[in-house]
């Protein structure tokens, strides 16, 4: 694979100045999701042991509109190594989507499809797949400087990423991911969204969404998820993959304020809320039904264009902590929440209360 830096086959995965240089591309808000993303996962790790125990699939699944064949869209699944339930992810997604196994390996990402959870083809290089079924040009999409903050960016690599991933798990797990989708697929799409975070549960296939956000005001607080977020839990429900999304609340109300207070600052960590909503068939049903609304340009993967999106009432959600809690705390509500046992709902008032400024 050709990247602005050279093959990839060819770069230094040593070179955490190369590693730095390329996060960089993108906007500051993809690496600091990436914090409140690995930050989330240690909250769920009291889960991964005992009987019913939650195994995170070590996989990345990136979906994209399919140009060709019976299925609207198509699926990269990068399977880093195999665990359990992967071959039941595998042909869930499958009924929704044409599925593309791919693996790295000699320094390159490479495919094969698979039809019904089952391989039914060669293995070419990634780059060759998707020149072959792409509908774009294969230019990368350049991220306007306006939300690419060096300073936000910096924080996000130096001072949380860099140290939590050590030696080659930052290229590993963080570089590659951003180069597998900015390099490897996005240029040749349009339309680039991923499922995060599949995990098995009580022998149920989850998807656990996480976002980093405030509350939109108005009468009563709601909080948006963009139109195509939505789209890929309806599909995933569609697939028979059940959706929870949950939220760290910010305190602070604002795009100007990052995700590093979450382990800079005790006094605004102690007021960031854990909430969470069931995005099963009825909700997001409804949520569709719900009016839209556009969100300004910075939210979008380059800066250059608004997003639709959808708004969910605050009261709909279920209060699972505050983040400074202790983690097996927090991880026992998201424990409850994932069986459907009753919890205190969120109130407008209470994330009020915890905001600062």
């Amino acid at each position: 694979m050709d990247t602005p830096w050279g093959l990839l086959a060819d770069l230094n995965p040593d070179d955490r100045d190369l590693a730095y240089r390329i996060l960089a591309t993108d906007k500051h808000q993809v690496l600091e999701g990436s914090v409140v993303e690995n930050t989330f996962d240690q909250l769920l790790e009291p889960l991964r042991g005992g009987q019913q125990k939650l195994i995170q699939l070590d996989v990345e699944t990136i979906i994209v509109p399919n140009r060709n064949g019976s299925t609207e869209w198509a699926a990269f699944v990068w399977v880093r190594s195999t665990t359990d339930g992967l071959g039941r992810y595998l042909e869930a997604l499958g009924k929704v989507a044409k599925v593309h196994f791919v693996v790295f390996r000699e320094g390159d990402f490479w495919a094969w499809p698979l039809k019904a959870g089952k391989r039914s083809g060669d293995t070419v290089t990634l780059s060759a797949l998707v020149r072959s079924i792409g509908n774009r040009n294969g230019r990368a999409t350049e991220v306007d400087a306006s939300i690419r903050d060096e300073d936000r960016q910096r924080a996000a690599v130096w001072g949380y990423l860099s140290t939590f991933y050590k030696g080659p798990a930052l290229w590993e797990r963080v570089v590659l991911m951003r180069i597998f989708i900015n390099h490897g697929i996005q240029p040749y799409f349009f339309g680039t969204w991923n499922l995060d975070r599949i995990c098995l549960y009580n022998d149920q296939l989850w998807m656990l969404e996480v976002k980093h956000k405030y509350p939109i005001r108005g009468k009563s607080l709601a909080l948006g998820i963009n139109d195509g977020e939505l789209r890929m839990m309806d599909l995933a429900t569609m697939a028979g993959i059940r959706t929870a999304y949950m939220i760290i609340v910010k305190p602070v109300w604002s795009k100007d304020v990052g995700s590093m207070y979450l382990h800079a600052e005790l006094a605004k960590r102690e007021r960031a809320a854990v909430i969470g909503v069931m995005m099963d068939r009825d909700r997001i049903d409804a949520v569709k039904s719900g009016k839209s609304g556009s969100s300004p340009i910075h939210t979008s993967i380059d800066g250059s264009k608004e997003l639709k999106f959808k708004s969910i009432p605050v009261a709909d959600f279920t209060f699972l902590g505050n983040f400074s809690e202790n983690s097996s705390v927090i991880a026992g509500r998201i424990r409850a929440f994932l069986e459907g046992q009753p919890l205190p709902q969120v109130t407008d008032a209470q994330l009020r209360a915890l905001k600062v400024g």
